[in-house]
């Protein structure tokens, strides 16, 4: 597993965690843990979103260098 993979992981059980607990230890009306929880999931998806974003970055950023190292090593040989 990538360092990527690692903290989107992380990033999603700790939100999972964080709901959980939330919900579990601040009892309140229905409509105002609704509206937690929309809020809870937008900000994940949010997070979720930068760090693929972040990812996709990086990749294009690697393949960038690999086709400049191999038209390089081409013009070589």
């Amino acid at each position: 597993m990538d360092n990527t993979s690692k903290v989107i992981s992380a990033l999603l059980v700790g939100a999972v965690a964080g709901a959980l607990t939330g919900l579990l230890l601040a009892p309140e009306s229905g409509d105002k843990t609704r509206r937690k929880l929309n809020k809870s999931a937008k900000d994940m998806l949010d997070d979720l979103e930068d760090a693929l974003e972040d990812s996709a970055e990086r990749i294009k950023n690697l393949a960038d260098s690999a086709v400049e190292e191999i038209e390089k090593y081409s013009k070589k040989a």
